[in-house]
């Protein structure tokens, strides 16, 4: 496929699934000019790379086996200040990897939140911000940055008291440790109306191959373990400033509605 096609792909369905074996340059080359597609199309300031890592560390231990749903460098729910903001993430496993067992999760928000009904866009952004200020904003003069999903599933609901741990209540909380399994991550989303099995999915990528997706309209996860330097990780983003911040959050929480809100309050000057 060419990478116009590749580009239409990750736009229609948030992903793409590149074929190996690819060379670790070919992949960075090739997810490179296929981000660079999708900003154009979509009309983006110029992405550059915020962040590279290696899962797991090469001078680590295997990971654990189970990641919750998160985006990569968080959601901007209450911004105060600028910040970088994660619009694409490229997972490739080097050709030289052998025995790979971990599984990427990826779940579409707008087929996750369309399976019940929300509070009107003014009343969810409300909660999300009153729900960073009691459980998840590190320091509320920097603003609220969420990267857990089931966080702002849990700030977004109003029936469930919340329940997951927090750093407000308990300072030397580790994020993204809120659930030890996949089973105790269904089922949170289970109380919550949402079933996680009806849209996840799964993307075993083997060596030489490319994953590329958009961290913006997917969520993801994984189950198994990966050994030290097993999978390398690229974010391309930018930063941003509060009012930019507010109107990416817009974009995002749209997500929550089957019908866009052409005049939607998400984004107008007046909300925080």
């Amino acid at each position: 496929m060419t990478v116009g096609e590749l580009a239409e792909e990750l736009s229609s369905f948030g992903f793409v699934r590149i074929a190996g074996p690819l060379r670790t340059s070919d992949a960075d080359e090739v997810a490179g000019a296929l981000v660079e597609v999708c900003r154009i199309r979509n009309g983006l300031a110029p992405l550059t790379i915020i962040g590279t890592f290696e899962l797991a560390p090469f001078d680590s231990e295997e990971t654990r086996d189970f990641q919750m749903l998160h985006f990569d460098f968080g959601l901007p729910i209450d911004p105060k200040i600028e910040q970088e903001v994660a619009r694409y993430t490229s997972l490739y496993v080097p050709a030289d990897v052998a025995d790979v067992q971990a599984v990427t999760r990826l779940v579409s928000l707008v087929a996750l939140l369309g399976q019940r009904p929300w509070p009107s866009p003014r009343e969810l952004v409300a909660r999300l911000t009153s729900y960073g200020r009691t459980h998840g904003a590190w320091d509320d003069k920097r603003g609220y940055v969420e990267g857990s999903l089931a966080r702002i599933i849990e700030g977004a609901s109003s029936w469930h008291a919340p329940v997951l741990p927090s750093v407000k209540t308990a300072p030397g909380f580790l994020c993204g440790l809120e659930f030890d399994s996949l089973v105790a991550e269904q089922a949170f989303f289970a109380r919550h109306g949402l079933c996680l099995d009806e849209v996840e999915v799964c993307v075993n990528l083997q060596p030489g191959e490319l994953l590329v997706f958009d961290n913006l309209a997917l969520a993801h996860g994984r189950c198994g373990t990966r050994k030290p330097g097993e999978l390398r990780q690229r974010m391309f983003g930018q930063n941003l400033h509060p009012p930019d911040l507010r109107e990416l959050r817009a974009d995002v929480l749209a997500a929550f509605y089957p019908v866009r809100y052409e005049e939607s309050p998400l984004s107008t000057a007046s909300m925080p």
